[in-house]
């Protein structure tokens, strides 16, 4: 029995054994990558772009509101009564075309009376004239009785004027932009008081406001464009700078510019729209243009880093201008020519003169 009992503990004892053994795993090989033996740690990455030879500034950017060219505010010059209004806001107006008519009982009244006194003043310098050759009345009365007459010219003349601003009409052709809604037929209408504005809308104008560092960019007779954003299209045409101020506004400190343009769709193209307008500098000059990422600035001087066959050179530059995020540069060194060249823009911090570059775009 005890040696049965042994017997038992011993396989026990190698099961245990065994299961111990098959928990240990077999040491494992590490895998190391290869690197490539061709790959060339000595070459830096970077991006490049090339120089182009352009304006820094070859445009100057404005907005503001579309006004008339030729507009007029119509006013009245006589006073009376409204007998008719002929016309009506947004109405296409011929120039010369009846506006407003005011009674003329009045003023055709006053005309009458005072064409007789004229007729009757210019007898009485005629029959002077004869009485003074013949010694009958002297020169003081002669001359008094002229005088009475100039006045009464005067007179005539007004109220002729009268007569005919009793007709209210429009001196140029247009729309009507505007409509005095207190004009009323039978209402009395008083001298100066507005009937309405008349805009011609075939010739615009549109004024804009530029600061300093713009208005020596602007010339008068200069191209422009102006373009319009309407929901159903873009709209855009081409005009020129009529004018620039001759000085700057005291309370904005900015000049004026008036662009002219034609309107290609009058039945679109009101006044009152907001536009802008690009003008172009043809007077701009042109010079290399780089990013201002590819400025190195060292010892108070200024380089580029220029790609050749793959390798950085050092090249000094002297900074003329700069605009946004371009610089406008010339080379210090007259044996090379920065346009067409491609120049660094990044990764800079570690590239040195002569350093193996490879580009990202390539």
């Amino acid at each position: 029995m005890v040696g049965h009992r042994k017997y038992l503990a011993g396989i026990l004892v190698g099961v245990l054994l065994l299961a111990v053994s098959c928990m240990k795993q077999a040491p494992q090989d590490v895998v190391v990558d290869s690197v490539s033996a061709s790959t060339d740690y000595t070459q830096l990455v970077a991006s490049a772009v090339e120089v182009k030879l352009a304006a820094l500034r070859p445009t100057v950017q404005g907005s503001g509101v579309v006004q008339g060219r030729n507009e007029v505010v119509v006013k009245s010059r006589t006073s009376g009564i409204v007998t008719s209004i002929e016309f009506d806001l947004g109405d296409q107006i011929d120039r010369d075309q009846v506006l407003v008519r005011i009674d003329d009982t009045i003023a055709n009244l006053s005309l009458d009376q005072a064409t007789r006194q004229v007729e009757n003043a210019r007898k009485e310098v005629d029959a002077n004239t004869q009485l003074y050759a013949r010694g009958a009345v002297s020169l003081s009365q002669l001359n008094q009785s002229k005088a009475t007459l100039a006045g009464l010219e005067a007179q005539l003349a007004r109220a002729t004027e009268t007569v005919r601003d009793v007709v209210i009409s429009s001196p140029l052709a247009g729309r009507v932009a505007e409509r005095n809604a207190a004009l009323v037929v039978g209402d009395s209408i008083q001298v100066g008081q507005t009937i309405g504005r008349i805009i011609d809308l075939q010739s615009l104008s549109i004024s804009l406001s530029f600061g300093q560092s713009q208005i020596f960019l602007v010339r008068e007779g200069a191209r422009a464009v102006v373009t319009i954003e309407t929901p159903n299209e873009t709209i855009s045409t081409t005009g020129k700078v009529r004018a620039i101020s001759a000085g700057s506004d005291a309370r904005t400190g900015s000049w004026t510019v008036v662009v002219d343009f034609d309107n290609l769709k009058p039945q679109t193209i009101r006044a009152g729209l907001s536009a802008s307008v690009t003008i172009y500098n043809a007077e701009a000059p042109v010079y290399p243009l780089v990013p201002n990422a590819a400025i190195v600035n060292r010892d108070g001087r200024s380089y580029v880093y220029v790609l050749q066959d793959s390798i950085a050179k050092l090249v000094e530059v002297e900074v003329v201008d700069r605009y946004g995020d371009t610089t406008a540069v010339t080379s210090l060194d007259e044996t090379f020519e920065l346009p067409g060249a491609k120049v660094l823009t990044s990764g800079l911090s570690r590239v040195t003169d002569g350093s193996a570059v490879v580009t990202q775009d390539r």
